[in-house]
């Protein structure tokens, strides 16, 4: 089978889940292309992050217009003839579908919004419909929506009435130990930690806000990200160490270190850095925004606060009470394992690269 995953957003989450798919479909024997576009975010070992069997295809969809980047990907689709076409993101959704009207019509054509653009909190009721409106132009082509969380479905499904299922976000394999809350080792700085990009999704003002509150009380915050140079400044101004983008190897590594994994995030699809938090055993503390919650469940796997007095409240708890951060890190640890597993991600979505959904 041929199979083209096309990904605009080549960084974080999105790129974490394309790379899950590729390796594993290529290690499956099958022929696997992987066109991707490049953000200021995007890792410059990019290549390296892929099994040597896939291919990769540099095509710019971000700062490009809007034409050009339709034809060429319509000639590199043309060039491939794929069985299954797997877009990825809101703008790689939009300009592969109607790309894929003129090139590769028998395709079967796959979309995973990550995080569809009309569930982002900061836009006006004017913007959401802009985004609506795009998302129905491009249902000229057919396609599968691939939700990443149940909220992302009932959003797709209340704006847009399309075919839509469920396959929940996985991490690949990690090198799983018991959590570092249940050591007598335990580092005596205890660190706050969160990952992702610094943009108004992630709320870095409420990141900042919990971090002010307790400057006093010994805790270390770490930003583990990059981003808008205005809101790094009041992370930083607040206490917050900002690690600007750093090596896979680096992230996992601070997440080992870290007593509390803080998620301030405004929206979300369904968050990798959250999912990889539990599997390495640290006890997370998130917002209660979509995707957050169809995560956690409180008190038994994380905590969920409305407010910054509750987050406050909350990971002073997790990093005070070790017997409690071991109990919760230990849970959640357990449930990662198996419910977001890599073969469990795979054995769902496989079946549906099988259908024909051709125009």
């Amino acid at each position: 089978m041929k199979i083209v995953q096309v990904m605009e957003s080549s960084a974080t989450g999105t790129l974490a889940m394309v790379r899950l798919i590729a390796n594993w479909f290529a290690r499956e024997g099958h022929e696997v292309h992987v066109i991707y576009s490049i953000r200021d975010e995007t890792p410059a070992d990019i290549h390296a992050m892929f099994d040597c069997r896939v291919v990769l295809r540099h095509v710019q969809m971000r700062g490009v217009p809007l034409l050009p980047v339709v034809v060429r990907l319509r000639s590199v689709l043309s060039e491939i003839q794929p069985d299954v076409i797997h877009l990825h993101s809101s703008v790689a959704g939009f300009l592969g579908r109607i790309a894929s009207l003129f090139a590769a019509r028998r395709s079967t054509v796959l979309y995973s919004p990550h995080c569809i653009s009309f569930m982002r909190r900061d836009i006006s009721s004017l913007t959401r419909f802009t985004f609506v409106a795009f998302e129905w132009m491009a249902t000229i082509r057919k396609c599968l929506y691939v939700a990443c969380s149940e909220s992302e479905r009932q959003a797709i499904r209340s704006y847009l009435r399309q075919p839509v299922v469920v396959v929940e976000n996985a991490v690949s394999e990690m090198q799983v130990r018991p959590p570092l809350s249940l050591s007598r080792n335990a580092p005596a700085v205890k660190y706050v930690v969160t990952v992702g990009g610094i943009r108004p999704q992630k709320n870095p003002l409420l990141f900042a806000e919990i971090a002010n509150g307790l400057r006093n009380s010994g805790l270390r915050f770490i930003w583990i990200g990059d981003g808008d140079a205005a809101l790094k400044a009041q992370l930083r101004a607040a206490g917050v160490e900002v690690t600007g983008w750093v090596s896979r190897a680096q992230v996992e590594q601070q997440l080992r270190q870290a007593c509390v994994y803080l998620s301030t995030s405004s929206w979300e699809g369904m968050p990798v850095a959250v999912i990889e938090a539990m599997l390495l055993g640290v006890p997370v503390v998130v917002s209660a925004c979509a995707g957050n919650v169809d995560i956690i469940r409180p008190a038994h796997t994380g905590a969920v606060f409305t407010t910054c007095a509750e987050a406050m409240e909350f990971v002073t708890e997790f990093a005070s009470d070790h017997l409690l951060r071991g109990l919760i890190a230990a849970r959640a640890q357990r449930e990662a394992m198996e419910r977001f597993a890599e073969a469990r991600f795979v054995q769902q979505l496989a079946p549906f690269y099988a259908r024909r959904l051709v125009s």
